[in-house]
């Protein structure tokens, strides 16, 4: 079977560019084709036909990167979601480097694939900041879309979207916080828990 490691460089500070260089280094000695996105996040946002085309072939994916459950909605926001039981995920901000090389190990066994690693380069000047709707929980209040000043959001027909993704503010979670059903997250925000993609939620202590 034809297989693809997609391995995301994040542009964020959430993972120490000493620990991300030492998963690529490990990634780069497998039997199987390497892909380097140099920030998931910003590929998501401003670039989804590139990032489609990273998944454009009829194969088995394994994408590393942050919290699986960002990942998911990373992927889905740039609608990347047509074969998901092809598309594995693997969180290094919840695995240990030898259980992420051990999955990646796993992974590239039994292929002929080409080998090698390619990178696709998001927009560096950005911060690649901005808010993505887990629409598993969200209600449709819209309470986001009326706190936020400066038109990250839209209501429409009873849904609410990220429209502006590079007009939010650097560092500002302020409407993940008043969401009331945790549904906002930023996946570059460094202090963990539901904001930053968590895929353990504790209801209480976000309430």
């Amino acid at each position: 079977m034809d297989k693809k490691i997609v391995f995301c460089n994040c542009g964020g500070e959430i993972i120490s560019k000493e620990r991300l260089q030492t998963i690529e280094d490990s990634l780069t000695g497998l039997n199987v084709e390497l892909e380097k996105l140099s920030d998931l996040c910003g590929l998501s946002a401003m670039r989804k036909d590139k990032l489609n085309e990273v998944f454009t072939r009829d194969a088995g994916y394994l994408l590393i990167g942050c919290h699986s459950r960002s990942l998911k909605l990373l992927i889905g926001n740039a609608g990347v979601d047509s074969k998901p039981d092809t598309l594995r995920y693997i969180s290094f901000l919840d695995l240990t480097d030898a259980e992420i090389l051990k999955e990646a190990e796993e992974f590239s066994k039994n292929t002929d694939c080409k080998t090698g690693t390619t990178e696709i380069i998001s927009d560096p000047s950005w911060p690649s900041w901005f808010p993505v709707i887990d629409y598993s929980r969200c209600s449709s209040c819209g309470q986001c879309a009326d706190f936020c000043l400066f038109g990250v959001y839209e209501k429409n027909e009873g849904r609410v979207n990220v429209v502006n993704p590079a007009e939010c503010k650097n560092n500002c979670p302020a409407c993940a916080r008043i969401c009331p059903q945790t549904a906002i997250i930023f996946p570059k925000y460094k202090e963990g828990g539901a904001i930053s993609g968590s895929d353990v939620i504790d209801e209480i202590s976000e309430q």
